[in-house]
């Protein structure tokens, strides 16, 4: 490299450009060996621990997390039993109809596969072993997302990174929640596919990235997706970094190819998903809410658009801008044109009257305060820990990175950081698709500290370090603490011994009240919207209602069947949905249940005369069966 006011050249020979500087020098990242295998399977294992003593003890009873668990369950269960591989109507919900299940099956079959083996090994029932396969499958994927954040942290910053990134992903609380013991849900196989993309995506925008690198941070971002479309939450903003850092670098042809190589990796894992997920005659039919021909149309649009970005890279930056910048926007107003609820999301595919009345009812759907409801402690549950650290390490990494040329590397990190802090504050279950960039990028700060030349002290910069990425990571602790009043353990406990479900579940299981053999499992209309999977799990019947975005007009009928003032009206609900029991709970107090209302006259032990009531035993008496009369 020759030195400015060093020898000019002489003759008609061009000097060539000043090389960019070679890479600082990076302390090798932790091995990813046993032992942090057995820290991250350590740390999985406390997270639980300290939920079967707390928000999970019902798993102690045979109680699974959500409705969510049960219906997952409920929906493999029917694929072991032989149900078509392409069918996506669940008959035991949102009866007599049947429910339309968005969800897809690469989490069908890391439940299946280990129960059938857990059948043939332990000789275990089909359903005995699907609830244990089911009870373990998330804490398996919370370690694997783990040891991907550790080795992307190793990528990103090397040295002790990666035990740090372990930290992160471990003691995030949106993250170990949903990957609980007891919670088969496909969110933590989501996040630890983006975090093995953003790995992938980090070894591509590292100077001599490789193209191959990119395309496998696509096909993972595209595995992702197949899982649930929350994905693109993290996929598309790493997408766009690449597209940013080939309009800002010298050349931007190589960081383009690599957006372009990452789109075709993204299309070609959307493609495979398709074929393996939709029957032929589905292919081109465009859904929000699951992997569909949108999620591919998205990603081979934005493949055109790095194509021409390439093709312009060797150009001056405002031409450049100002081409790539005109086949994004031709992308994006044809990807409307085409695929017109896609900035709905998967709202788009949602009943009408499930948004009117029952998603602004979900905790996890409200916005964080300041947006929302709420005190300032449950922003800190959602967004303190990961996010700020992650923040503040990108930016003291910065101006480092921008030396040696690695900074395309900082935008694959802060885009989706900074998209999933956007999403999180709009819709508290997202989350969770903020940790993998908040856990990657937090990882870097305590290394940053300790080389830092400011304080001089070596133990105050390790006190420092010590302090900062401790303390954030205990604030969303603090905050759950702060919303665990005294009494709301007493309350909660107080309302499931007047009305506990899973105990009706098991007695209806058995004594299993107005069904014949042979006939077709009768109808049961229940008061507890969310209650309906775990009833349809436990028992014989076919169930009215689910809290599911796609069951909205069964949420109505359930809600209206109850509350309704005139019995008549009630009773052409239940003929229309078939009703054959009706199952409420009414040990409330009686401001929850309208005056004059059907509940009403349950409570009071006046039902309608198309009503009988059934005898339930003494352990029940908060609930109330009948039997519709014909």
């Amino acid at each position: 490299m020759t030195r400015r006011g060093g020898p000019a050249h002489t003759g008609s020979t061009v000097a060539a450009p000043p090389a960019p500087p070679p890479p600082a020098r990076q302390e090798p990242p932790a091995r990813i060996g046993p032992a942090l295998v057995l820290f991250a399977v350590l740390l999985v294992a406390l997270m639980n621990l300290g939920g079967l003593a707390g928000w999970n003890a019902g798993l102690l009873d045979g109680r699974l997390v959500d409705p969510d668990s049960y219906l997952r369950l409920l929906t493999i269960l029917e694929l072991r039993e032989g149900a078509p591989w392409f069918e996506d109507v669940t008959p035991r919900l949102a009866a007599p109809d049947g429910l339309v299940n968005q969800w897809t099956r690469p989490l069908d079959l890391l439940v299946l596969l280990p129960a059938l083996a857990i059948e043939a090994l332990a000789g275990l029932p089909g359903r005995e072993a699907l609830v244990w396969s089911g009870i373990l499958v998330s804490p398996l994927t919370h370690v694997a997302a783990i040891l991907a954040a550790a080795w992307a942290a190793g990528i990103a910053w090397g040295g002790r990174a990666p035990w740090y990134a372990a930290l992160v992903m471990a003691g995030t609380p949106a993250v170990a929640t949903y990957s609980a013991l007891g919670r088969p849900d496909h969110h933590g196989l989501i996040i630890a596919l983006l975090t093995l993309g953003l790995g992938a995506a980090l070894r591509a925008a590292m100077p001599g990235g490789r193209a191959r690198d990119a395309a496998l941070a696509g096909a993972a971002f595209g595995l992702a997706t197949w899982s649930g479309p929350e994905a693109l939450i993290v996929a598309v903003p790493a997408l766009a970094a690449f597209g940013l850092a080939a309009l800002l670098a010298e050349d931007g042809r190589p960081l383009a190819r690599r957006g372009l190589a990452c789109s075709l990796g993204l299309a070609a894992a959307c493609a495979i998903g398709i074929a393996a997920e939709h029957r032929p005659a589905a292919w081109l039919v465009a859904e929000y809410d699951r992997l569909s021909v949108h999620h591919l149309g998205l990603a081979l649009l934005a493949g055109a658009v790095f194509a021409v970005a390439a093709a312009a890279g060797a150009r001056p930056r405002p031409m450049r801008a100002a081409l790539a910048g005109a086949a994004g926007l031709a992308a994006f107003a044809a990807l409307l044109a085409l695929f017109p609820g896609t900035l709905r999301g998967p709202l788009a595919n949602a009943d009408a009257a499930y948004l009117a009345l029952f998603h602004p009812t979900i905790q996890e759907n409200q916005p964080l305060p300041p947006f929302g409801p709420g005190d300032p402690w449950e922003a800190a549950i959602y967004i303190a820990g990961g996010a700020p650290l992650g923040l503040l390490a990108l930016w003291l990494a910065l101006p480092g990175w921008r030396r040696d040329g690695r900074w395309p590397a900082a935008l694959v990190l802060a885009l989706p950081l900074l998209a999933g802090l956007a999403a999180t504050f709009g819709a508290r279950r997202f989350g969770m698709d903020l940790a993998p960039p908040a856990a990657i990028a937090a990882a870097g700060l305590v290394g940053l500290v300790l080389q830092a030349r400011r304080p001089r002290s070596e133990a105050l910069r390790a006190s420092l370090a010590t302090l900062l990425f401790f303390g954030a990571l205990a604030v969303p602790f603090l905050g759950l603490r702060a919303q665990e009043t005294p009494g709301s353990t007493a309350v909660r406990a107080e309302a499931t011994a007047r009305c506990d479900w899973t105990a009706m579940g098991r007695w209806l299981g058995a004594a299993r009240p107005g069904v014949a053999p042979g006939a077709p499992a009768p109808v049961l209309i229940a008061s507890d919207v969310f209650e309906g999977p775990e009833l349809a799990w436990r028992t014989p019947y076919r169930v009215v209602a689910t809290p599911h975005h796609r069951a909205g007009r069964a949420i109505e009928d359930t809600l209206g069947f109850f509350a309704a003032t005139d019995p008549e009206a009630a009773r052409a609900i239940a003929a229309r949905r078939q009703v054959a029991l009706v199952l409420a709970c009414v040990a409330r107090g009686s401001e929850t249940i309208p005056a004059g209302s059907l509940a009403a006259l349950l409570r009071d032990g006046a039902p309608p005369p198309w009503l009988a009531p059934v005898a339930l035993p003494p352990g029940l008496s908060g609930f109330r069966l009948l039997e519709v009369v014909r």
